[in-house]
């Protein structure tokens, strides 16, 4: 999997296996591009890191600046006591920004990741040092996953995968936020629904369960079979 932030990892590691026979289709894509520039992120206070960066031995303080050997810019940021409190930059060694980190509020952070052509990579929004949205991009530039999570953090309000072409793999979307149920589907590649239902997600286990009725379908759109999922019929 290509590098998104650690932060992202995490949630994202926690998460898989409550939904993973929704995730079962998530496409291969050959991520040959460059790898980000992440080794300034053990700094960061907000993403709750402790390595502390030194200058003479001594902790760093103000604004530091680092350079490629061509000259060209590669980080800032404004450092206390060894560390950033406030975000900072990166920079490729043709000048075109790398990441982005701000800090808006002691609870709030937002973060843009490039390519190193300048198409976005990844998109975040940050909340106590969780996501609260997330978008990531192919190198193309097509958006490869939306993620959202309710203000309180503790489930989505949307997750969906598209396909490289541009199509939808997964859709997860929440349709009544009481009784935390959402529209579940999935897709062909070409575009064509596959699969259709509902699910509840249960915060007692963390599961997104299939509720319901579901419809499956073939490549060419023909319904292949309804199963009825219940507590008679439970998700296998």
């Amino acid at each position: 999997m290509k590098y998104v932030s650690l932060v992202f990892l995490i949630v994202l590691f926690n998460l898989v296996a409550q939904v993973d026979d929704w995730l079962d289709n998530v496409e291969e894509f050959d991520w040959n591009v460059e790898n980000p520039i992440s080794e300034y992120e053990r700094f960061n206070i907000f993403t709750l890191n402790d390595s502390v960066r030194l200058c003479n031995k001594k902790p760093c303080k103000g604004w530091i600046k680092d350079y490629y050997p061509n000259g060209q810019l590669k980080h800032k940021g404004y450092y206390e006591n060894g560390k950033l409190p406030q975000g900072y930059e990166n920079y490729f060694d043709n000048g075109q920004l790398e990441r982005k980190f701000t800090v808006i509020s002691p609870v709030r952070a937002e973060v843009m990741i490039y390519y190193k052509d300048g198409t976005p990579r990844t998109q975040m929004e940050l909340k106590k040092n969780q996501i609260l949205k997330a978008v990531e991009y192919y190198p193309t530039g097509k958006i490869e996953s939306i993620e959202e999570y309710s203000n309180n953090l503790k489930y989505y309000i949307k997750f969906n995968f598209y396909y490289s072409n541009g199509n939808p793999q997964s859709i997860l979307e929440i349709v009544d936020p009481k009784k935390l149920i959402y529209t579940s589907k999935k897709y062909y590649k070409n575009g064509q629904l596959k699969e259709e239902g509902l699910r509840r997600y249960d915060p007692t286990t963390g599961d997104y369960k299939r509720i319901g009725e579901w419809k499956f379908y073939d490549l060419q759109g023909k319904l292949i079979k309804t199963i009825n999922y219940n507590e008679d019929n439970p998700e296998e």
